[in-house]
């Protein structure tokens, strides 16, 4: 998407689970056409995006209980901050945005480091973060990108071969864990738009036979067995994760998305029932992000 395309974001209240379920349910695109981009939830407002201004009208006569709260409008660049962003690099790790990387292919297996000029033991990944969360750039991701490098370095004893991602977003997570050894990954969002963009960076950085996307809610995989999980989620999921008993027993959590006085809150309650470790810790004003392992 050009950094100039005009992006027009509608907000819209679901009055109650039903009206939200008969919009998930929804063809947007037959209701709304073709400039319809994606859509996504946040607890009782979807969010659904356009290229320009599209018929509204069309979409809150059509499911009851739909409001339409707020329009904002801005250029793809103003929305999205990875949109043309340099390569990014993390010690051994590069991501390149597709501009940087050539045509839907991504870039040689081993490849020049673009700022230390160094050969790096990972291919580069390749993201488009489209219009959802991020690009590897966001300080919660880039700890969770250095804690990831710690848990498969060459050093590091028992580097778990399944991972879970919750709260996926473009799968840069997913993606990147793949790249450093996982070999089964499973990324979960609740954004339809989202989980769309992960799928799109996993084939342009040719991971399908090790990495896949579903559409969900974090909490139903709460079972799932990984020796790695995840979460670069809000406190209120975080908390209701770990009531399911999604932290127990894994060999390797990676946690983030959180303010710091959120993470204390968290990391109290689950040291607190669970034997783990903590292994590192990030943290500035604004976020903290927490690597907790096994006794």
């Amino acid at each position: 998407m050009r950094p100039d395309t005009p992006l027009t974001i509608y907000e819209i209240r679901c009055a109650d689970k039903e009206s939200r379920a008969l919009f998930d349910k929804a063809d947007l695109r037959a209701i709304m056409g073709p400039k319809l981009l994606g859509y996504h939830f946040e607890a009782d407002f979807a969010f659904v995006f356009c290229e320009g201004d599209a018929d509204i009208g069309g979409l809150l006569s059509s499911i009851p209980g739909l409001t339409l709260s707020q329009v904002h409008r801005l250029r793809y660049d103003e929305w999205q901050d990875g949109a043309n962003a340099p390569p990014l690099v993390i010690g051994p790790l590069a991501i390149y945005p597709p501009s940087w990387a050539g045509p839907k292919a991504p870039p040689p297996k081993v490849s020049p480091n673009p700022v230390h000029g160094h050969l790096s033991p990972f291919a580069p990944l390749v993201i488009d973060p489209g219009l959802a969360f991020g690009y590897g750039g966001h300080a919660t991701t880039k700890a969770c990108l250095s804690f990831l490098l710690r848990v498969y370095s060459p050093q590091g004893k028992g580097a778990p071969k399944v991972c879970l991602d919750l709260g996926t977003g473009t799968g840069v997570l997913a993606l990147a864990s793949a790249r450093m050894g996982a070999e089964r990954v499973l990324g979960v969002d609740y954004s339809h738009l989202a989980i769309e963009i992960a799928r799109e960076n996993l084939a342009m950085n040719q991971l399908g036979d090790k990495v896949s996307f579903v559409y969900g809610e974090a909490a139903d995989f709460a079972s799932y067995e990984a020796g790695l999980v995840l979460s670069n989620i809000p406190l209120a999921v975080h908390l209701d994760l770990l009531g399911k008993g999604a932290y127990a027993d894994r060999r390797y959590l990676i946690l983030s998305g959180l303010l710091p006085s959120e993470a204390d809150t968290l990391t109290k309650r689950l040291l607190g029932s669970y034997p783990y470790k903590l292994i590192d810790n990030q943290r500035d004003d604004r976020w903290s992000s927490w690597l907790l392992g096994a006794e």
